[in-house]
């Protein structure tokens, strides 16, 4: 007996990187609209739309930006210590600038 297959449930289709670059090419370049463009190909607009919007936030990082999250989190921590140092300092500064009993 073959299994019964939920009603509302479809497979998911796989589309290829080339598909994706030509979809997202023909809304981005040529200007077409993107529920034009998804209803030519036999596509979901949602997921045109989201692999247009992944496409431009991937464009508006610079090439380099793993570099720069690594020196922004390495520059991070050294900023966290020297809060520490100079919070020590601070409280060294407090306790030696007391009177003695003396």
């Amino acid at each position: 007996m073959e299994a019964a297959k939920p009603a509302g449930k479809r497979q998911r289709t796989k589309y290829d990187a080339a598909f994706r670059t030509e979809a997202v090419r023909r809304v981005s370049q040529d200007g077409q609209a993107a529920a034009r463009v998804a209803q030519a190909l036999g596509m979901s607009e949602a997921v045109l739309g989201k692999w247009v919007r992944a496409t431009r936030s991937q464009a508006a990082c610079p090439a380099g930006g793993e570099a720069l999250e690594q020196e922004n989190k390495q520059l991070r921590a050294q900023l966290a210590r020297a809060e520490i140092e100079r919070a020590i300092l601070r409280k060294a500064l407090t306790i030696f600038s007391q009177p003695t009993g003396r």
